[in-house]
């Protein structure tokens, strides 16, 4: 099953809320992480962006350290990405240890930046708001396809 992610901005997190549960959402919980970005420095650039997903609180059903390297398109306000390779670890270590066994020693941290929010299920979507530093609020819909994704961005839009 191939999931696409898209991301938009928005004014208000309680409003955004607020719609996902008026609209069926179920509240998954809240998080807290840090994304390290690493840029690989053997290999070109526009392949796209690598990235260690470190999570600080954790009330969802995932494990503490995301490995994920994707290639995003941009169009005005939003973003679509395109997952290369993901996988996740419940320790550091192991997710260091599968970097460097995927990408060997090429990858050097480049920066990072935190975000925190929320998690809500609408059928086979996942819903995330959160505010991202430097970034403000957004919205983030994780579909199987663009018309579940159209569909509630334009409903968070409202």
């Amino acid at each position: 099953m191939k999931i696409l992610e898209a991301r938009g901005k928005i004014k208000d997190m309680k409003d955004a809320r607020n719609m996902a549960e008026k609209i069926g959402g179920i509240f998954k919980g809240f998080y807290s992480r840090t994304d390290v970005i690493f840029k690989n420095e053997k290999a070109d650039s526009e392949k796209g962006v690598i990235s260690l997903i470190i999570f600080k609180i954790n009330n969802r059903q995932t494990k503490n350290y995301i490995f994920i390297h994707k290639i995003a398109e941009w169009s005005d306000k939003t973003k679509t990405d395109k997952i290369i390779l993901k996988s996740k670890f419940d320790k550091e270590e192991e997710a260091l240890d599968f970097m460097i066994d995927h990408y060997g020693d090429g990858l050097k941290e480049d920066y990072k930046y935190s975000r925190e929010g929320c998690e809500y299920h609408l059928d086979k979507s996942g819903i995330f708001i959160e505010c991202i530093e430097k970034l403000g609020p957004t919205i983030e819909i994780e579909a199987e396809n663009k018309k579940q994704q159209l569909f509630l961005l334009l409903v968070a839009a409202v």
